[in-house]
């Protein structure tokens, strides 16, 4: 098959394309600036283009299978993403890809919906309104060998480990293998067709136990400070680094519901305290 990838070059795309490119013709579709690298060694094309432009998409995706869709803005919430994937859409329409796999978040399934969730919901309703075959993933917290994502910025805090809120909100931190593994089968599966999965690790898991479990491992003796919701709110209200709805999100437990992800892909997903062996601070 072909496919077209979007954001190859990012952190989901530069462990996934070079496993798609073992049994598939790859084009990455990347800006001009984009450092493809690490990814020119697989055996891929690369198609510079903008997703803000529909007729360098239309390009891309002329004669593709199946259209993956990782790209997202380094502004979380950026407006454009909506353009972006409304053009990836129609482009696909205008060549008659056969499918969508737009990975999406867990982040779309909060009570509190940031900017960033919002819009990763909004992009889920266009793809099942589009008429275009589609499978939708939502991973949950991904983590790899060398990226703790939000886990690895509070160990890595100068002094003391900062933990917003009480800490005992439930997580589901997914490793990137698992992630990866979900779009492979989602590539070749029936099953997966117009479905929505979430992709979850295979424990639900405190935030305070995943600290504790990540200070034994990585021999951390740094105190953990637990600051109150409302502090949070107040200091980013001064300084707006982040969203209040991103703060009282993070204080959600994840709401994954991984029973479709075994029952049609047949992936288990590994635990937070066995992905956490491969992983160096």
């Amino acid at each position: 098959m072909k496919i077209l990838v979007t954001g190859a070059t990012g952190f989901i795309g530069k462990n996934l394309v070079p496993k798609i490119a073992e049994k598939h013709k790859v084009v990455c579709f990347v800006r001009k600036t984009s450092n493809t690298h690490e990814l020119e060694k697989s055996n891929v094309v690369f198609k510079v283009g903008d997703l803000l432009d529909r007729s360098s998409l239309t390009d891309a995706t002329e004669s593709m299978d199946i259209a993956i869709h990782l790209a997202t803005s380094h502004k979380q919430g950026n407006k454009q993403d909506l353009v972006a994937a409304e053009n990836l859409i129609e482009a696909c329409k205008e060549n008659k890809v056969k499918k969508i796999i737009f990975l999406s978040s867990m982040a779309a399934k909060r009570k509190s919906l940031d900017d960033y969730g919002r819009i990763k919901l909004e992009i889920e309703r266009m793809m099942r309104n589009s008429g275009l075959n589609y499978t939708i993933l939502r991973p949950s917290v991904i983590y790899s060998n060398n990226n703790l994502s939000l886990i690895g910025r509070s160990l890595k805090f100068p002094l003391i480990i900062p933990v917003i809120g009480n800490g005992n909100y439930k997580l589901n931190p997914v490793y990137i293998d698992d992630v990866t593994e979900a779009i492979l089968r989602s590539i070749k599966s029936k099953k997966a067709d117009r479905k929505s999965y979430d992709v979850a690790g295979g424990e639900s898991i405190s935030f305070n136990e995943i600290i504790k479990i990540c200070k034994n491992e990585f021999k951390i003796n740094k105190p953990v400070i637990h600051m109150p919701v409302s502090i949070c709110l107040l200091i980013f209200k001064i300084f707006p680094i982040v969203s209040p709805e991103a703060v009282k999100g993070i204080n959600e437990d994840t709401n994954a519901d991984t029973k479709n992800l075994e029952k049609d892909l047949k992936l288990n997903t590994m635990s937070f305290r066995q992905g956490i062996k491969n992983v160096s601070l």
